[in-house]
């Protein structure tokens, strides 16, 4: 008798709880369907079912992780608008949540299109609309070794405007630096009055070693910055700080408690909407984003650098006379194909670890 009260009251308390499940869903597909979400985004009560239960398995992977690319691009109408400035791979392990993060310099030559990996975008975009995010992910696949299973591509505007919603975000500046040719914004083409250096075009940003509490368009200087002298100017240091920011934001994004702040999520949709393109639906982006923001562990932070002896740098890629590129910078690797720096990220992905042994 004792026995089958004490059974009533736990099956009770579970379709209790089974009913509070359901109306939690209800209510928040219901709100997605006020905002249009489940028609524009592909977003459906199947994915909001897995992202509640955690569960994985119908989400794009490989070998129990997910890839996905970052691009930046500085946007507006002036020449190289759509160049990604910024290419950033993150490796997350769907079981563990442990991160891969991967700095990509920009200036890779790609056979395949003959020219630097940043302007993979514009010509996909160029040969059809449309098409660049495509074009852009093979030539990562094609440094990297893995399969690019999403992209997302962030207008600079759009990085300040997110970075302003949730109030600034505290980043750790590993070292001090001043850039004195930070490229003003609207005045890529402007004559200067006849000034043959052009000066007006930039400005002079320094960042102090410490945390820094930065808004949108300080912490877009502190990612950007490229120009800086001595070790901090380089491409690896330059991969450094965007992959510090990345972090900076994930930690106010869990301090927000974004997921529960349906005005604040919509908010940052809103944003995403008007600068970001993507082929990430939804549905997995929140599975993916809900792994990332639970992980413990911090990432492992790798970059492809390029030999420098003047900075005492050695890495898997060198910089090739410019007659050899039709006079262009270029970046390639020292082996002269990909193969080594395909075992170098493998290595690190693997064992969750900078497999520097492989830089020579």
């Amino acid at each position: 008798m004792q026995r089958s009260r004490i059974e009533k009251v736990k099956l009770s308390r579970i379709l209790k709880q089974a009913g509070l499940g359901l109306i939690c869903v209800g209510f928040i597909y219901l709100f997605l369907i006020s905002r249009n979400l489940s028609r524009q985004y592909k977003f459906t009560p199947f994915w909001l079912w897995n992202f509640i239960l955690g569960r994985t398995q119908e989400v794009k992977q490989y070998d129990n992780s997910v890839n996905i690319v970052i691009f930046g691009i500085g946007g507006g109408r002036h020449a190289g608008a759509d160049l990604t400035d910024t290419i950033l791979v993150v490796n997350l392990n769907l079981e563990n949540g442990q991160q891969v993060f991967i700095s990509i310099p920009r200036d890779i030559w790609i056979s395949s299109i003959k020219d630097k990996i940043n302007a993979a975008y514009h010509f996909g975009e160029e040969a059809q609309k449309g098409k660049g995010l495509l074009t852009a992910k093979a030539a990562v696949e094609e440094v990297v070794g893995m399969p690019i299973h999403y992209g997302i591509l962030i207008d600079f505007a759009g990085f300040v405007k997110v970075v302003d919603l949730v109030g600034g975000i505290d980043v750790n500046v590993s070292q001090s630096f001043t850039d004195a040719l930070y490229p003003i914004a609207g005045k890529e083409n402007d004559a200067c009055a006849g000034d043959s250096e052009f000066k007006c075009r930039y400005e002079t940003v320094t960042f102090t070693k410490g945390s820094q509490n930065m808004d949108g368009e300080r912490a877009l200087k502190y990612v950007r910055s490229r120009y800086a002298e001595g070790a901090a100017g380089t491409d690896i240091s330059r991969g450094q700080r965007q992959q510090a920011v990345i972090l900076a934001l994930k930690n106010k994004l869990l301090n927000l408690n974004v997921l529960s702040n349906f005005k604040l999520l919509q908010k940052l949709t809103q944003a995403a909407d008007e600068s970001v393109v993507s082929d990430l639906p939804v549905g997995e982006a929140l599975i993916y984003g809900r792994i990332y923001l639970k992980s413990e562990t911090g990432p492992v932070q790798i970059g492809l650098a390029f030999d420098q002896p003047e900075n005492n740098l050695v890495g898997l890629l060198i910089n090739p006379p410019l007659w050899q590129y039709d006079g262009l910078w270029v970046l390639v690797p020292k082996s002269g194909t990909f193969t080594e720096i395909h075992e170098y990220i493998k290595c690190s992905v693997k064992e969750f670890r900078d497999c520097k042994e492989f830089i020579k």
